[in-house]
């Protein structure tokens, strides 16, 4: 029996939310917290077939079995995932067919080490994974299924923070040292509300007179976030930043909605409405919990804690 591993990082978009989509300059990170992908393959002339199993922190949460080489379903515990993994798998083999081998059968196992309802990057590990299991381009498996940006495939296999640019609909990728000296002062905090990226995507309808003016001052953001090792700079940024995507996305800031006795500055972090906040504060990590668990959210993380 032979076996392969891949493995991919979950991600956090911290600046250039919405705008990544029309060019502006993101700020993205890596994350510890990552899915990995164990394929193994046997020898089954007569039958073969891919047997798929999805574990989230070792528990099973998905299996299906398909039918090779046409890819059909012979059994699954949830039909509409099956059915996603299923057009996954096909725009794969679309584009290389090769990788399946006639008269082999598949035992592919996935395995998250993060709740899959964060946000953090189920979908676009489990596409970079797939996409390196089967030789192709990551990105054209995205165009082709979920669509975005991209960000997210590119945190997949970085080793470091990254600015990411779209420069006419091709992803651009240079590392940056995002380290900064406050790093004790930020914190990343789950809204217990996850949010679909595919369908933010969708909705995000971009048409303003003022809109390059909006996309330079995302990119010089992200760029001077990149750059400070200020915090009280930082947290300027941060509040510029949702100033623009506020008016952009005619949503108020969720700091003035939700936190507004907080001491610090809050930003949203990807599609507004859900997934996790970024905040920064003076305040101690002790009190940061406490606050925020009077607000019954608990999933708080230190910024060293879960960036690459």
């Amino acid at each position: 029996m032979q076996k392969q591993h891949f493995f991919s990082n979950g991600k956090l978009l911290i600046s250039g939310e919405y705008l990544v989509l029309k060019e502006a300059r993101a700020l993205a990170i890596p994350l510890k917290f990552g899915q990995d992908l164990q394929i193994k393959t046997k020898k089954n002339t007569e039958n073969p077939v891919l047997y798929w199993k999805s574990y989230e922190n070792k528990s099973l949460w998905f299996e299906l079995m398909l039918s090779l080489p046409d890819f059909e379903l012979i059994e699954s515990s949830d039909h509409l995932i099956a059915e996603t993994l299923v057009n996954i798998l096909k725009i794969a083999h679309k584009n290389n067919p090769t990788f399946i081998e006639e008269g082999q059968s598949y035992l592919a196992s996935s395995h998250m080490n993060f709740n899959k309802n964060w946000g953090l990057g189920s979908s676009s590990t489990l596409l970079n994974n797939i996409a390196n299991w089967t030789s192709i381009d990551p990105y054209d498996l995205l165009n082709e299924s979920f669509g975005g940006s991209g960000y997210d495939i590119a945190c997949a296999s970085a080793n470091s923070p990254i600015f990411f640019t779209l420069e006419q609909g091709k992803p651009k990728i240079e590392p940056v040292d995002f380290r900064p000296s406050f790093q004790d002062n930020l914190y990343f905090v789950y809204l217990g509300k996850k949010q679909s990226s595919a369908e933010s995507i969708k909705q995000f309808k971009f048409k303003d007179k003022h809109s390059q003016n909006f996309i330079s001052e995302i990119s010089d953001i992200s760029l001077k976030m990149a750059q400070t090792n200020n915090l009280k700079e930082f947290q300027n940024l941060m509040f510029q930043h949702e100033e623009i995507i506020s008016e952009v996305i005619n949503q108020k800031k969720i700091k003035e909605t939700q936190f507004s006795d907080f001491p610090g500055e809050i930003k949203s972090l990807g599609a507004w409405g859900g997934d996790f906040i970024m905040v920064a504060t003076e305040e101690s990590y002790e009190f940061v919990r406490s606050y925020f668990s009077s607000k019954c959210l608990d999933v708080v993380f230190r910024f060293n804690e879960i960036t690459k």
